[in-house]
């Protein structure tokens, strides 16, 4: 009899659902948030055994910025809830922004200029 053992760790991603008319801590636009679940698991034979490191992600639709999200209203949401996600449960990962936006006229505007070509106010 020929015996193979077939195991291994990998990460997976899952998406979990969407936030709709959250505000963006980042640029303060009105957005969705995308809500993802990550986490890291032993398999055998390609049969997940076990979970660690299970973190849930946000990415806004405005700027792209990812946050990390308390994992207690990740697990409610995953569960089918809606709890409401303020800035207090998100804490900043990539705060990587390509525009910014007008305070007076909410444009995108690029981020090398001090002020808004729309409206002339600074940014």
């Amino acid at each position: 009899m020929f015996f193979i053992g077939v195991f291994g760790i990998d990460q997976k991603e899952k998406h979990v659902g969407t936030y709709n008319n959250a505000i963006c801590p980042a640029c303060r636009a009105m957005t969705r948030f995308e809500i993802y679940k990550t986490y890291s698991f032993f398999h055998i034979f390609f049969i997940p055994t076990f979970r660690w490191n299970t973190k849930y992600l946000i990415r806004s639709a405005c700027c792209s910025c990812i946050y990390e999200l308390d994992p207690y209203i990740g697990m409610q949401y995953e569960s089918g809830k809606s709890p409401d996600i303020g800035k207090e449960h998100l804490n900043m990962i990539n705060g990587y922004c390509p525009y910014k936006i007008c305070a007076n006229c909410r444009a995108r505007v690029e981020s090398a200029y001090s002020y808004c070509p729309y409206c002339g106010s600074k940014l």
